[in-house]
Protein backbone atom coordinates (compact mmCIF):
# COMPACT_ATOMS: atom_id res chain seq x y z
CA UNK A 1 0.00 0.00 0.00
CA UNK A 2 1.25 3.31 -1.03
CA UNK A 3 1.77 5.89 1.77
CA UNK A 4 -1.08 8.22 -0.45
CA UNK A 5 -3.33 5.67 -0.29
CA UNK A 6 -2.57 5.08 3.32
CA UNK A 7 -3.38 8.53 4.56
CA UNK A 8 -6.47 8.56 2.43
CA UNK A 9 -7.29 5.55 4.60
CA UNK A 10 -7.02 7.06 7.86
CA UNK A 11 -8.89 10.27 6.63
CA UNK A 12 -11.72 8.44 5.75
CA UNK A 13 -11.78 6.35 8.95
CA UNK A 14 -11.18 9.56 10.42
CA UNK A 15 -14.40 11.32 8.92
CA UNK A 16 -16.49 7.94 8.84
CA UNK A 17 -15.70 7.95 12.98
CA UNK A 18 -15.90 11.88 13.81
CA UNK A 19 -19.62 11.13 15.47
CA UNK A 20 -19.14 7.53 17.02
CA UNK A 21 -18.80 7.15 20.85
CA UNK A 22 -15.12 6.41 21.07
CA UNK A 23 -12.32 6.63 24.19
CA UNK A 24 -9.98 8.07 21.52
CA UNK A 25 -10.18 9.38 18.22
CA UNK A 26 -7.80 9.70 15.48
CA UNK A 27 -6.41 6.83 13.17
CA UNK A 28 -3.11 6.30 15.10
CA UNK A 29 -2.19 2.49 15.47
CA UNK A 30 -3.18 2.31 19.06
CA UNK A 31 -6.70 4.04 18.37
CA UNK A 32 -7.07 1.79 15.37
CA UNK A 33 -6.86 -1.54 17.64
CA UNK A 34 -8.40 -0.06 20.38
CA UNK A 35 -11.65 0.48 17.72
CA UNK A 36 -11.55 -2.46 16.34
CA UNK A 37 -11.55 -4.13 19.71
CA UNK A 38 -14.07 -2.22 21.85
CA UNK A 39 -15.82 0.05 18.47
CA UNK A 40 -18.77 -2.20 17.88
CA UNK A 41 -19.97 -1.05 21.38
CA UNK A 42 -21.77 1.98 20.84
CA UNK A 43 -21.23 2.06 17.34
CA UNK A 44 -21.99 -0.73 15.41
CA UNK A 45 -25.44 0.09 13.91
CA UNK A 46 -24.01 3.33 12.82
CA UNK A 47 -24.19 4.30 9.30
CA UNK A 48 -20.53 3.22 7.70
CA UNK A 49 -19.84 0.93 10.83
CA UNK A 50 -18.95 -1.80 8.44
CA UNK A 51 -16.53 0.37 6.21
CA UNK A 52 -14.91 1.71 9.06
CA UNK A 53 -13.84 -1.50 10.77
CA UNK A 54 -12.74 -2.85 7.24
CA UNK A 55 -10.41 0.44 7.23
CA UNK A 56 -8.97 0.02 10.43
CA UNK A 57 -7.79 -3.52 9.76
CA UNK A 58 -7.03 -2.86 6.70
CA UNK A 59 -4.18 -0.10 8.42
CA UNK A 60 -3.33 -2.39 11.11
CA UNK A 61 -2.64 -5.26 8.78
CA UNK A 62 -0.21 -3.22 6.76
CA UNK A 63 1.22 -1.60 9.61
CA UNK A 64 2.04 -5.53 11.11
CA UNK A 65 3.27 -6.82 7.83
CA UNK A 66 5.67 -3.45 7.10
CA UNK A 67 6.97 -4.30 10.75
CA UNK A 68 7.22 -7.82 10.32
CA UNK A 69 9.44 -6.93 6.67
CA UNK A 70 11.71 -4.14 9.02
CA UNK A 71 12.54 -7.06 11.28
CA UNK A 72 13.41 -9.64 8.91
CA UNK A 73 15.73 -6.97 6.79
CA UNK A 74 19.06 -6.91 6.45
CA UNK A 75 19.08 -3.10 7.39
CA UNK A 76 18.52 -4.12 11.36
CA UNK A 77 21.04 -6.28 11.81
Amino acid sequence: MSLTEMMNLRTRFEQITEEFKLDSYGSDIYSLKHFVENGHRSNSLRNDFREAMEIAEAIITEYENVRDDCKNSEWTG
